[in-house]
């Protein structure tokens, strides 16, 4: 028993020993052995295998100048032509997960340029920029489209990126002013895995290169260089010329800096006087538009300064008429006004009125002034206008319809037929009326018998005026005094004899110079002289202004004069 397990375990020694020595001879283990056999034995498993192989050893050929890629050309396109003509839906399929996509972007990006063409043209088609570009695309012989985009298009260019082209490390980064600072590395190996992706990805017999990148509103442009790449970030689309700028950039680094690029080893410090290239490329073209006047403000403000204009004229207005009916008001005899005052819609007069004063309602009436306009304050007094005294005097006597008054001079005169009963009960009153400082009767009946006396006393006046002068001086006054004595007994004489006589106040004047002129102070004189008349007793109804010409009459007169005549006022009977 003890013999037979020693010859067992010498058996596996032995064993052990003769592999072993199969592994020092043929440097394989029995596993690999087996797998070795089973690939020869096994067609399929060793094509398995070789397929695995043959791509490294395809590149292999062709990196030792064994193998070409115009060598291997006419077996795949004899390969893929037979393939097509065998089974061409097969190759649709395969290619349908590629081209579909990219069918499709190109399709939208076609239809989002033409409604963005279309918006263009709507907005600005009937508009005097459009006529502008159109005029200009004529006059330069390009296409209007071309017009538009080069008169539209706003950009920004933002930050410019220096990044070494073996390594990609970022070398040096400018940004503009107004931008915010960006994760410059990790965009720096962004830019550089896109670009090891593409070149790994997409192989291809003619070198490329990354060029540009569309996030959004934001592109990247990039351009290369043996040493370096330059990327620019921009906002907004960029001119045709700009990737000019960044190849002109990208050749002053390089004539600048290109030992130190070719020679990099991480140390950034010697690329910092790059940074006056770069800023070059920070460039930027924001076309602001113009700011359309803001219409409604302006119609707004047109319709307050109207409105104001017109409140404004309105007040105006109403001042002045408040301002000429208190004067007019002044010039009634029987008031005289303190002071008057206008405040909104309305005018306060104080002053003093008396009580036989006429009434203002009809000049205010005149005027357009309500009487709800009108705040009168006044005191009671006793004026000594002469219109009043005769008023006065005309209530305290009631004299019959045959005596007429006038007042001159605090003297009243009285002409005319009357009783003797009333002439002995009136001497009792004048104590009592305010105002007569003494009487004169020398003309109360004392019969006329005619009008010889009356009318050459009347119109043997002469008043002559220097220019522009309208009212009398005292010399004058002595004279209208005799006027006054002859004219107040007119009326008397019309009643006692059936007669219609009256007054020609005639003002006398020429053409010389400003005839307007001149004929407007004849007719304030003869307007004195008949204001004047009417205070002294001369009824209104008797007096007749008249303006006369120089040049109209048969014989001679005195320029700036006024006289008086005496006319029949009573038609004539055939």
């Amino acid at each position: 028993m003890e013999k037979k397990t020693y010859t067992s375990t010498e058996g596996l020694l032995e064993a052990g020993k003769l592999n072993e020595l199969r592994k020092l001879l043929i440097g394989l283990s029995q596993e690999e052995l087996n797998r070795l056999q089973n690939l020869l034995n096994d067609p399929h498993e060793f094509a398995e295998e070789l397929s695995t192989l043959l791509p490294y050893a395809i590149r292999k050929m062709i990196e030792k100048g064994e193998l070409t890629v115009d060598t291997l050309l006419p077996f795949v396109e004899d390969a893929m032509h037979k393939s097509i003509q065998k089974n061409p839906q097969r190759l649709a399929d395969i290619l349908f997960p590629v081209m579909g996509p990219a069918i499709r972007k190109a399709v939208a990006e076609d239809l989002k340029r033409m409604v963005a063409a279309i918006n263009a043209s709507l907005e600005t088609g009937f508009s005097p920029k459009t006529i502008k570009w159109r005029l200009q695309a004529l006059i330069s012989k390009r296409t209007f489209t071309e017009i538009v985009l080069a008169n539209s298009y706003v950009y920004h260019v933002s930050h410019v990126f220096l990044i070494h082209r073996e390594t990609g490390l970022l070398l040096r980064e400018e940004l503009a002013p107004e931008s915010q600072p960006l994760e410059s590395d990790l965009i720096s190996s962004m830019l550089t895995a896109i670009r090891d992706f593409a070149h790994d990805s997409f192989k291809s017999a003619t070198p490329g290169s990354l060029d540009e990148i569309q996030v959004g509103e934001l592109k990247i442009l990039v351009e290369q260089g043996p040493f370096a790449i330059i990327a620019a970030v921009i906002e907004g689309q960029p001119p045709a010329d700009y990737r000019l700028t960044l190849m002109e950039t990208i050749e002053a680094v390089h004539f600048n800096h290109g030992i130190d690029l070719e020679k990099f080893n991480g140390d950034t410090s010697s690329f910092v006087h790059t940074s006056k290239f770069l800023q070059t490329s920070l460039i930027k073209e924001k076309k602001e538009k113009k700011v359309r006047p803001p219409y409604i403000l302006i119609v707004l403000l047109i319709i307050l300064l109207s409105v104001a204009g017109y409140l404004l004229v309105q007040r105006i207005q109403r001042n002045s008429k408040y301002t000429e009916f208190a004067s007019k008001l002044e010039s009634i005899p029987g008031y005289h006004l303190t002071s008057y005052s206008i405040k909104s819609k309305s005018i306060i007069i104080k002053g003093l009125k008396d009580r036989l004063a006429d009434d203002y309602s009809q000049i205010a009436s005149d005027a357009g002034i309500e009487a709800s306009e009108i705040k009168m304050h006044l005191e009671s007094f006793i004026s000594a206008d002469s219109a009043i005294v005769i008023k006065r005097a005309q209530r305290a006597l009631q004299p019959p319809a045959g005596v007429k008054l006038w007042f001159d001079k605090g003297v009243l005169y009285l002409s005319g037929t009357s009783s003797q009963e009333w002439q002995n009960a009136f001497e009792g009153k004048i104590s009592s009326i305010y105002g007569i400082d003494g009487i004169d009767i020398s003309e109360l009946n004392q019969q006329k018998v005619d009008l010889k006396w009356i009318i050459p006393s009347i119109e043997k006046q002469r008043f002559l005026f220097e220019i522009n002068v309208v009212s009398l001086d005292s010399q004058q006054q002595i004279q209208f005094d005799s006027l006054v004595k002859a004219a107040v007994n007119l009326d008397a004489y019309n009643q006692l004899y059936g007669k219609k006589l009256a007054i020609y106040v005639r003002s006398f004047t020429n053409r010389n110079g400003n005839i307007e002129a001149n004929e407007r102070v004849a007719s304030k004189r003869a307007e004195e002289f008949m204001t004047l008349l009417e205070q002294a007793g001369v009824k209104k109804e008797l007096l007749k202004g008249q303006v006369l010409f120089a040049e109209d009459l048969t014989e001679s007169v005195y320029l700036r004069s006024v006289h008086f005549a005496v006319f029949d006022t009573k038609p004539t009977q055939e």
